[in-house]
Order: structure tokens, then sequence, then C-alpha cells
């Protein structure tokens, strides 16, 4: 009564997805490591997220180009390899997230070497990278959003800890700002929200920054 709201938010490290792919787009990722494994994929019709449906076009534009055989069904898309998948070149038109990520899971066993201009180069992405190589994967990222990935044969397990939501992380900050509240997220961290901390101080917006985490508050209090 009369002071700051007050709570402690603790972020999960694995995000949860729809369970059924009809909505959900994550299955268009796994074309790339169902082709190397099995040599054919198929999905059935993507849905969109919450914010709305989105195409799918530039996924299978670079999984053609590795080499894929795209066919449209009714009921959804069957690819196929019968060549298997070779590395190779590519633009993409914007740096798209999943993309990129499409491009990664694809080229880390493509056969030679695959060159990507133009990448996302996202926390999560350089995350994803990380991860690929600690299973065995020779990627290296340069200054100009190009990532070139040498094809290997096998990948191995992992041990990995995923990267706090940032979305989510800003999402409880804001929250914190409009409430005049007092909000602890553990787990969020300054070097992947560096531009959104700039635009939450200018805004007004407290924060105090910790090895475990962000502390987001207003100023002024109540």
């Amino acid at each position: 009564r009369g002071g700051r709201v007050q709570c402690k938010i603790k972020l999960p490290h694995v995000a949860d997805i729809d369970a059924h792919a009809g909505s959900s787009r994550v299955p268009v990722l796994l074309c790339g490591p169902l082709l190397h494994r099995l040599g054919e994929a198929f999905i059935p019709d993507l849905g969109g997220c919450r914010i709305g449906e989105r195409p799918i076009n530039y996924h299978l534009d670079v999984l053609r180009q590795f080499g894929a055989d795209v066919q449209k069904r009714p009921e959804g898309l069957r690819l196929t390899a019968p060549n298997g998948l070779k590395g190779t070149r590519i633009k993409l038109p914007y740096p798209s997230v999943g993309t990129t990520e499409q491009v990664l899971l694809t080229a880390v066993r493509a056969q030679g070497v695959t060159e990507l201009r133009n990448a996302a180069v996202e926390p999560e992405i350089l995350d994803l990278i990380a991860v690929l190589q600690k299973m065995g994967a020779i990627i290296s990222v340069q200054t100009d959003r190009t990532i070139r990935i040498e094809g290997v044969r096998d990948l191995g397990g992992y041990n990995h800890r995923a990267l706090s939501d940032r979305n989510e992380s800003a999402s409880w900050a804001s929250a914190a700002l409009v409430t005049r509240g007092d909000i602890f997220v553990e787990g969020a961290t300054q070097r992947d929200m560096m531009t959104f901390l700039n635009t939450y101080r200018k805004v007004g917006g407290g924060m105090d920054i910790g090895e475990d985490g962000i502390r987001f508050y207003h100023p002024g209090g109540k």
C-alpha cells in the first residue's frame, strides 16, 4: 500500500512451442537435418504464430540451392535430396533470422563449403552457432554479415545453456515502467539487450545490472 510493486521473475531457458505442426513454423527448420538423415522430409501446411502468418519461400529457396527437390502437395510439402545436399553460395534478400537458421542447420552436414551473405547475426544466431560448433561443426562469422560453414561428416552431443529470452525480458522491463513497479528479471543479460537498454533509459526507466540478471524499475516509484 503506497509502495512499489516488487516481484522476482526467473526466465525459462527452453521456449515453449506449439505441439502441432500445423500451428507452428518450427517444422520447416527440420527439413535440412531430415534430408541429411533420411533423404526425404514431409511437413504439413504450416501456420504462423501469434503475430500472424509468414511465408516460408526463403526457406524453400535456400533448400533448393543446396540441391533439395521441393514438391507442393495439397496436404503439405515433400522434399527429397536425390543427389545429396551440397554446399553453395547464398545471399539473402534481407537478414532473416529463420532463413539463417535454416542455412546453418542444413550447411553443417552438406558436402563442401557454404557461404551465406547478408545473414542475421542476432544473439540467438550466434548462440546456435556456438551449439553447432560444440557438436563438431566448423563455422566462422565475418564482420560483414557473412557466415562460412564447412560441411562435416558427423555431429555429436553437447552441453549448453540456452540464452534467456530478450523479448520476454523487455516485456517485464516495460511492465515495471508503466506500473511504476520494480522487477528483477533473473537471467537477463546486458550484452544481448544493449539497444533496448539505451531506449529504456531514454524514456525514463531505471535499471541495475547484475551478474545474475537486471532490475528494472520506475525511478519515481508511486
